[in-house]
């Protein structure tokens, strides 16, 4: 592989998660932030270490009523969960 199409190929999979990330966001957005801001969500979070999140928030959502389907709550969780932000 040429030098110059290294990174493109390296940012390739960042830019798949970003999109994943991305959604899960926008689920949160539109569902949750009547009561909740996203930053305020993860900085929740933020005492935990990151793999603990996704199991500490699974167990959290059960205590809220249920505004998110089965296919949105993991994307969810995924976008609160992660340690880049």
């Amino acid at each position: 592989m040429p030098a110059r199409l290294l990174p493109v190929a390296l940012l390739l999979p960042l830019s798949a998660l970003a999109q994943t990330y991305g959604e899960g966001e926008k689920i949160f957005n539109a569902k949750c932030s009547q009561c909740h801001t996203f930053v305020m969500a993860r900085g929740m979070l933020a005492p935990k270490p990151p793999a603990d999140r996704p199991a500490y928030l699974a167990e959290f959502l059960k205590t809220h009523p249920p505004k998110l389907s089965a296919q949105e709550l993991p994307l969810v969780i995924e976008a609160l969960s992660r340690p880049d932000r």
